[in-house]
């Protein structure tokens, strides 16, 4: 009977040890686990609060180091967060810190998508339309995602054809040239391309280049065809003893003549417009195809929160040749007429000192006029 007891007490006693040590590894466990997920809490919360100063090449892993992140949405969401800001620079007008931006994670990531993207955007806003308008053309060549390929595709149909459809409406036919000419070299064989170069130069009497450019379409193309009509049909209405040409003055002259007063101004003359909301006084420069503002009416205007970008041109000056921005200004009035959405080159103040701008040959280039001297 002893021994039974014993037997008992001795199997219980066994039990109790073996509980307790299951009982006492589980809790070291917990208490692992708890510390291990209490440290991942922290570096995230510490990752988090300085994102700000976390290099821009670090912020693209998560989608394109999968040995180091896992591609959670919390690493999606800095990465997220990171080009939103870089798009608020771009947006602001801060491209110097940008574009600083982006090289440094570009070096490290050179084929990363939104990265590519968003440089091209900084090249929209900083060098000369067809440039930017190459580079989107040299990343539809890359190996893009399905959607990223749709982007380019949609963004080179949009910045062409609102430059194109501004330029053309507006009869500004160098800048149309300057736009197509390095684009025609590029994609030699892109239809829309030649038809407008060789317009631009139909419409400048530039017969040579005109058929130079019309030469890689079929000379039975009705298109083609139409263009060489357009600068024949054109050269013949130089000749002001020309019954069509007398007849389209005549037309122009009508009976309503309006007077505008002009300040003189050495060998200029100046004359009083007015721009949205704002009193402008501007050089008349009859061999100026476009309208331009000084970079102050710019801003005085709103910049481009009221005003349309359209692209950046080559434009020649006294100081030379530089890259100005080529805006649309919603309503401007002249000579007692409203003009909606007339394009304008943005000039540096140093171009144009005495003036806020220079009325250019899309506007005048409405009207049949004189200047009086007197």
């Amino acid at each position: 009977m002893n021994k039974g007891l014993l037997a008992c007490l001795f199997v219980v006693l066994a039990a109790s040890l073996l509980l307790n040590g299951y009982l006492f590894l589980s809790l070291n466990q917990a208490v692992e686990i708890a510390a291990t997920n209490k440290a991942s809490l922290i570096q995230s919360s510490a990752n988090l609060n300085s994102y700000k100063d976390v290099p821009a090449t670090d912020k693209r892993n998560a989608e394109t180091n999968s040995d180091v992140y896992d591609g959670s949405k919390r690493e999606l969401q800095v990465t997220n967060n990171y080009i939103h800001e870089l798009t608020l620079l771009l947006n602001s007008g801060n491209y110097a810190l940008l574009k600083q931006q982006l090289n440094s994670a570009l070096q490290q990531f050179p084929t990363d998508e939104s990265l590519l993207l968003l440089e091209a955007e900084l090249i929209v806003r900083t060098q000369p339309l067809s440039d930017a308008l190459i580079h989107f053309h040299d990343l539809a060549e890359l190996p893009f995602s399905p959607a990223s390929k749709a982007k380019v595709e949609k963004r080179i149909a949009n910045l062409y054809d609102t430059a194109q459809n501004e330029l053309s409406a507006s009869g500004q036919w160098d800048l149309l040239a300057n736009l197509n000419e390095p684009l025609f070299q590029r994609v030699p064989d892109n239809r829309q391309y030649i038809l407008q170069l060789a317009e631009a130069y139909a419409r400048q009497q530039k017969v040579t280049l005109m058929e130079d450019v019309l030469a890689s379409l079929s000379y039975n193309d009705s298109q083609a065809n139409a263009i060489r009509n357009i600068a024949y049909s054109e050269s013949n209405l130089d000749d002001p003893n020309s019954t069509d040409e007398r007849g389209a003055r005549n037309k122009l002259l009508g009976n309503d003549v309006t007077r505008v007063a002009l300040v003189r101004d050495g060998d200029q003359y100046r004359v009083g417009v007015k721009a949205l909301n704002q009193q402008a006084d501007m050089v008349l420069d009859t061999g100026a195809t476009t309208t331009a503002i000084t970079t102050d009416l710019f801003s005085r205007l709103g910049g481009l929160r009221r005003l349309t970008f359209i692209g950046n041109f080559d434009v020649n000056t006294a100081s030379g040749t530089i890259s100005a921005p080529l805006v649309q200004i919603p309503t401007f009035y002249f000579a007692g007429f409203r003009f909606d959405d007339v394009s304008a080159l943005v000039l540096p103040v140093d171009a144009l000192p005495s003036a806020d701008g220079l009325l250019g040959m899309n506007i005048l280039g409405k009207f049949d006029f004189s200047i009086s001297p007197q």
